[in-house]
């Protein structure tokens, strides 16, 4: 396809009639609604984690939009953020995309918790058992949340702000910098369902938890600099835990950066419609990760995300469809098939031929024989097969025995009971 009939056809892409929009509409992603309901639909079926976190997400975009925001300390402040509870492998479980006023979140939860922590609650429903482990940092924490999540035996727990749980009385400060590095105040509430705690490391930390506090210490290495070496201090439980299962929206962040599907457009809706397939294919890596595990397949063979990107690319190109009939453009120098080019000194003389994706391999359609031009044959790539030949699939694009004797080309298209 030509680069400028690619961005003809790119700048038209729609997931919704546009004229079928009613006047009355308050969704302001509806163009790209039913994309992620598709990915939200998929998240929901998954199995949970015992550890779960809730955080925010940038979709990167600096063009005209009115929900657009800017969060400090993203490493993409400019976007469209979404709320998302993960597990602690990054997989994603639930998420709403925030549109302001019109975010669908429950009005009586917005007036019993206050809009930050509504989500916390709103996606907190997607645990469908008790026991689960959930984090968050300060900006959803809330003590009344935390007091009703413990009713629903949901161990949450997080960073604070004092001025959301009555200013408990904790030592300021002042005072936590005369203590030794490491010490530890402690409050919890009349019900002692809810305890507060304040951690003295290079300056005061508050977290808050409905189910742990100090419990059993720990110890971690600081760097002293005063005396210019490393020093072990005492570290709370609930800061153990808190450090330990908070980063699951972090991860998939930086899972989806290191491949992110790059375009430049000032339209949003290209932006989120490419987000939703970078969001798709992480949290289908990080489940194909945990089927592999429970197969026990060795390490060695499990795909890394860059490959099984394109593993899923070449899926989606030839799998049930037919071997293009002409290629526009020039045509490449020395041959028009791969299997035909001659090798030049500077390339390596064992070329290796790459074996097919197995949901392109018995998808049963154009898979042809040919006969190539090369002066010696080369090796048949049917598992078990040690002889060589001159023919060659079409669509795979590598060689296969077919001869009287033997027919490894129908072998290796069908599958075996």
């Amino acid at each position: 396809m030509a680069r400028d009939r690619f961005l003809q056809m790119r700048n038209n892409l729609h997931v919704i009639d546009n004229n079928s929009i009613p006047q009355n509409n308050t969704d302001r992603f509806i163009k790209v609604r039913p994309l992620y309901d598709s990915v939200r639909k998929r998240c929901l079926e998954l199995k949970l984690e015992q550890i779960l976190s809730v955080d925010e997400q940038i979709v990167p975009f600096r063009g005209k939009l009115e929900v657009k925001q800017y969060v400090k300390g993203k490493p993409q402040p400019w976007g469209v953020k979404i709320f998302m509870i993960c597990g602690k492998s990054g997989l994603v479980y639930d998420f709403i995309i925030y549109q302001g006023a019109t975010t669908n979140l429950d009005k009586n939860d917005v007036l019993k918790y206050g809009t930050s922590a509504a989500y916390v609650n709103a996606l907190s429903m997607r645990i469908n058992r008790s026991g689960h482990y959930l984090f968050f940092d300060n900006y959803f924490s809330n003590y009344v949340l935390l007091k009703d999540l413990r009713e629903r035996e949901i161990y949450a727990g997080g960073t604070i702000r004092i001025n959301r749980f009555g200013k408990p009385p904790l030592i300021t400060d002042k005072e936590g910098s005369k203590k030794d590095r490491g010490y530890t105040d402690q409050v919890t509430n009349n019900t002692k369902d809810v305890v507060v705690i304040k951690w003295i490391d290079n300056k005061g930390v508050v977290l808050a938890s409905n189910f742990v506090g100090i419990g059993n210490q720990d110890e971690v290495r600081r760097w002293n600099k005063i005396s210019k070496n490393y020093v072990t201090i005492p570290r709370p439980e609930l800061v153990q835990l808190y450090n330990n299962g908070m980063g699951g929206v972090d991860k998939t962040d930086h899972l989806i950066s290191l491949y992110r599907i790059f375009i430049r457009s000032k339209k949003w809706t290209l932006r989120m419609i490419f987000h939703a397939i970078d969001l798709a294919l992480t949290n289908s890596w990080l489940e194909y990760q945990e089927d592999c595990k429970i197969c026990n397949i060795p390490s060695t063979d499990v795909l890394d995300l860059l490959h099984f990107r394109q593993r899923v690319a070449e899926a989606l190109i030839k799998m049930g469809h037919p071997i293009p009939s002409r290629k526009r453009g020039r045509p490449a120098s020395g041959g028009s098939s791969p299997v035909n080019s001659p090798v030049t000194p500077k390339q390596h003389r064992f070329r290796t031929e790459i074996r097919p994706a197995s949901e392109i391999q018995y998808d049963t359609v154009d898979h042809l024989p040919e006969y190539d031009q090369k002066k010696e044959a080369t090796r048949c790539k049917n598992p078990g097969c040690k002889g060589k030949t001159h023919v060659y699939c079409l669509k795979c694009v590598i060689h296969l025995c077919f001869t009287g004797e033997r027919n490894c080309f129908r072998k290796f298209h069908q599958k075996q009971e």
